[in-house]
């Protein structure tokens, strides 16, 4: 069975299907370790758990998704993928990287979160916010004027020694919606539309091979309103930062890593401050509220 190397926050990934989304991230063989961190294998024939799917354990986590496959992810080490037999790659892939992803990660202990990232000259200021609070299209806005793409959907972050946590770079694309790729002055054409979604497309961005991580010196929680720039601190910010920025929930509580999860959340708060961004959800409005915030950068 041929295999598939990658460098991918922060671990050594060895894969027996192609992860074209990490292309980037990609290794030869001969420059990653015997022992990889992670293991992502095909199985013919793996049968799913006796008990109901899907099936949560601080260890292990199995679910199926219907004309796609049957995922075992275990102990932050493996990712068991049996395919349906009509399933695609990039439906193989679109939850290896998603629900899979993100399990694995709970279960190794690193923070994941659903967020998209820019970095300034001076660092990386992340956007999280429910779906549709425009969380790819800041980060387009702010990538048309110059700034660099650091991160998009599922971002893992991790402790630093220096003053800021830190954030792994994402696989080059952002997940924008039809009317967002229309005002920001593209096209939809030629994109690849998104699985679920049928007004969202993936917009690829030009490709730069980034395997370190990044410094994270801001958080902004979007929300619709008057503009305006509020500094959250304290419970508050850790209650409206846990909320916008968490990845599948419901995946927390059953592997037994909600407090966990919280405190991780805490600790990452406590280094980086959070604002709660205010825009009028009306385009006219968008560049104006933007300016402030690039006003904000600047200080």
């Amino acid at each position: 069975m041929e295999h598939w190397f990658y460098t991918y926050a922060g671990l050594r990934v060895s894969s027996e299907l192609p992860i074209l989304e990490w292309a980037v991230f990609e290794e030869e063989e001969s420059d990653i370790f015997p022992d990889p961190d992670i293991m992502v294998t095909l199985i013919s024939g793996m049968a799913p758990p006796a008990c109901a799917l899907p099936f949560i354990t601080a260890d292990e986590y199995h679910f199926h998704v219907p004309e796609t496959g049957y995922y075992c992810v275990r102990k932050g080490r493996e990712i068991l993928i049996a395919p349906d037999p009509n399933a695609g790659h990039r439906e193989l892939r679109l939850f290896l990287l998603g629900s899979a992803w993100g399990a694995l990660a709970y279960q190794r202990g690193i923070l994941a979160l659903h967020v998209s990232a820019v970095e300034l000259p001076n660092g990386v200021v992340v956007f999280c916010g429910p779906s549709g609070s425009g969380k790819s299209t800041a980060a387009a806005w702010l990538i048309d004027r110059g700034f660099r793409f650091a991160g998009d959907d599922l971002c893992c972050f991790g402790k630093s020694t220096g003053c800021h946590p830190i954030i792994y770079p994402t696989a080059p694309r952002l997940k924008l919606w039809r009317e967002a790729i229309n005002r920001l002055g593209k096209s939809e054409k030629g994109l690849e539309l998104d699985h679920f979604r049928q007004e969202k497309y993936h917009l690829a961005l030009p490709s730069e091979k980034r395997k370190q991580p990044l410094p994270l010196i801001g958080i902004y929680i979007l929300d619709w309103g008057e503009n305006r720039l509020t500094r959250w601190t304290g419970l508050a910010a850790l209650n409206r930062f846990v909320t916008a920025a968490t990845y599948r929930g419901d995946l927390v509580d059953p592997a037994g890593q909600a407090a966990t999860h919280w405190e991780r959340c805490a600790n990452l708060i406590k280094r980086v401050p959070v604002w709660e961004f205010r825009r009028p959800k009306d385009w006219a409005a968008m560049d104006g509220a933007m300016n402030m915030l690039l006003t904000q950068f600047r200080v």
